[in-house]
């Protein structure tokens, strides 16, 4: 039974963990609003997928399985200890007896996690785990005596009341014929104090959580509750008529759940694991990133909330002489290595969103600082000035057609099945040119009607808005929309992954709501209908290498895969790397447009090396940007000449003998 002094304790110890909360969240309350409510069922849900279902962390198996046995190890006998100490209900032998056997079975596994987590850390020590001083050495040391300590409490009671031990508690009684010979000697308040020590032990972990990287089980709860309910990969859209700054400069300018990410952020390393910036040696890691805007955040919330409680402006952050947040905690080239390609988000396990806050960052680095790479000046110019990134004659958009039998603009056939939407790269670049006819002629044997819209087509904007550029984005999707909403469009095929991404979502949040598709998505479709059949044998051993705007951002994974194994003779091989773990080619993010200067090796390069291990005669995408880095990692790897890149439209062209 509890005294009056462990009530004592056990209150202190809330209130600590409550006035340790309250200050975490009053530093999340220093950033912008922004709502995150709305649809809680589905956000319950969602929640209790991660947190109890374990559905991210059960991704990689030893630490997935680690913190299951951790989690379900602590979690467990904690509820049946409070509903006891309720005195909820009188128990049967045999229902006492079940619930000690589940007690003893579940603090087995948790010190089987525990020691696995020891191992992980100081043996196996990977490069994504960091250590901060001696907390999470003093935390393990924490949890491995109250788990120890539990199992002494059980085996002394046993050692006196049962020697000859019991199923109910089979590891309880292997430490009970340990102890036995001390059985008869040990005096009840023996048993009685080790069990307030590891109580009191208990408690000490729950007053110290929001001190310690035990905060995660509230911090992460809350972020996976309030996590994104939009479509993946939509950014904030920017009111551009009415905002005096535009994108984050200071750390209060973040909104409050990008700053609670902050320390929901666990420093796993995943993220760091599977970013391409990061493994080329690049200056950007996302789990740093995360924890510099963690420590910028703790550095300066007390002064922000005093700003903001006497009424001070802080628009342009902080006084000159403290460490700004560029410069004193990030810098402009860890923003601009990024090539936004989900890969840290897709593997988070506490929801964080990495890319919203880079893409943020470039927005005020852009728009306010006109601070960019030297190079990407040139391509806002040709954005501007002809509405594609490589400046070349707009009024020349729809010219591959001329030699394209059939193919009407919007403004002579509007009432087709689709609009074809070509592209910067399908209208401009002699290679994609090539794919662009491609799936003309499949599209065209299949009897699918469609038009384009020829000189009148834009930009969709993606790498403009992905750059920071959101001025530049907003006129090019404004004169798009405006032009489709004309024809009344309201079909789409769209090639590049980064248009289709950027047509299908970002343009609803300016009124251009469309069906939209990609080609894989199309022709898969057209197979299943039976409107085209791929007759002609291709044999060759292909990779497929996944395009990160249509694999992480779109789920499209298993389209292109399917049409490639319909194809008779092709060997299809996959990368070490694939699917939602594939590897970036470097070209996301506006990057396509930049020099790759920094790091030990281009991200591209890479990437075709991982193609190159499993000796491929071809390598598909389905992506101009990815065609272009492969094309030219082969060229680095003096492999242009055994070694083809096809897009898959192509492939299926070529199957269908219809090629021309």
């Amino acid at each position: 039974m509890l005294n009056s002094f462990d009530v004592l304790i056990i209150g202190l110890s809330l209130v600590l963990l409550l006035v340790g909360s309250a200050r975490k969240i009053a530093r999340w309350r220093v950033g912008e609003p922004e709502v995150r409510d709305g649809n809680a069922g589905k956000r319950f849900a969602s929640m209790f997928a991660s947190v109890v279902g374990h559905d991210r962390i059960l991704e990689e198996a030893v630490p997935g399985y680690m913190h299951v046995f951790l989690f379900f190890g602590f979690f467990i006998p904690f509820i049946f200890v409070v509903f006891a100490q309720l005195h909820v209900a009188t128990l049967t032998p045999a229902a006492a007896g079940g619930i000690s056997l589940i007690l003893d079975l579940v603090g087995g596994l948790a010190l089987v996690g525990l020691l696995m987590a020891i191992y992980r850390r100081y043996a196996l020590s990977p490069d994504r785990l960091d250590e901060q001083g001696n907390a999470d050495g003093l935390l393990l040391i924490g949890l491995l005596f109250i788990i120890v300590s539990g199992f002494v409490v059980e085996g002394l009671r046993l050692a006196v009341t049962t020697p000859e031990g019991t199923w109910f508690a089979p590891l309880g009684s292997l430490i009970a014929f340990v102890l036995a010979p001390f059985g008869p000697k040990v005096d009840a308040q023996v048993i009685v104090w080790v069990w307030r020590l590891h109580f009191y032990a208990i408690l000490l972990l729950i007053a110290t959580m929001p001190y310690s990287k035990l905060f995660h089980v509230i911090s992460g709860i809350l972020n996976n509750y309030y996590r994104s309910n939009k479509p993946k990969g939509v950014v904030s859209l920017l009111d551009i008529e009415n905002s005096e700054t535009f994108g984050v400069a200071h750390v209060h300018q973040f909104t409050w759940k990008q700053l609670m990410d902050s320390d929901a952020c666990i420093r796993c390393g995943r993220c760091q694991d599977n970013c391409p910036a990061y493994l080329t040696e690049k200056p950007l890691t996302p789990k740093k990133l995360i924890q510099d805007i963690r420590e910028c955040l703790y550095d300066k919330s007390k002064q922000i909330a005093k700003c903001k409680e006497s009424g001070e402006d802080i628009t342009w952050g902080l006084p000159d002489e403290e460490k700004a947040l560029f410069g004193g905690y990030l810098t402009d080239d860890q923003i601009w290595s990024c090539t936004t390609c989900r890969a840290c988000m897709e593997v988070c396990p506490m929801y964080v969103e990495h890319v919203d806050k880079i893409v943020d960052l470039r927005r005020n680095l852009v728009l306010m600082e006109s601070s960019f790479p030297a190079e990407v000046q040139t391509v806002f110019k040709n954005f501007e000035n002809n509405s594609n990134p490589w400046g070349l004659g707009w009024a020349d958009r729809g010219n591959w057609a001329k030699e394209a039998a059939g193919v009407t603009t919007m403004a002579e056939n509007a009432d087709v099945d689709y609009l074809l939407w070509i592209g910067c790269s399908g209208s401009f670049d002699d290679r994609y040119k090539k794919v662009t006819n491609s799936l003309v002629k499949v599209m065209q044997a299949a009897g699918v009607s469609f038009s384009i819209l020829g000189s009148e087509e834009k930009c969709c904007g993606d790498s403009a808005r992905k750059m920071g550029n959101e001025y530049l984005y907003q006129t090019l999707a404004m004169e798009n929309i405006e032009t489709m909403n004309g024809y009344g469009v309201k079909n789409i095929v769209v090639m590049c992954p980064h248009g289709y991404n950027t047509l299908k979502k970002d343009y609803k949040q300016l009124g251009g709501d469309y069906n939209v598709i990609h080609h894989t998505e199309l022709i898969k479709q057209l197979l299943d209908d039976g409107r085209i059949e791929l007759k002609r044998p291709l044999p060759a051993r292909a990779v497929y290498h996944d395009s990160c705007y249509l694999g992480r951002y779109n789920d499209i994974y298993t389209q292109p895969r399917e049409i490639l194994q319909e194809v008779q003779g092709l060997e299809l091989v996959e990368m070490d790397r694939n699917n939602k773990r594939g590897f970036c080619c470097g070209a996301g993010g506006g990057r396509m447009w930049m020099e790759e200067t920094l790091g030990n090796a281009k991200i591209n390069d890479n990437r075709v090396a991982q193609a190159l291990e499993k000796e491929p005669e071809v390598a598909v995408t389905a992506c101009p940007f990815c065609m272009v880095m492969f094309e030219d990692g082969l060229k680095f790897h003096d492999r242009e000449m055994d070694v083809k890149v096809m897009d898959v439209v192509e492939i299926v062209a070529e199957a269908l003998e219809v090629t021309g």
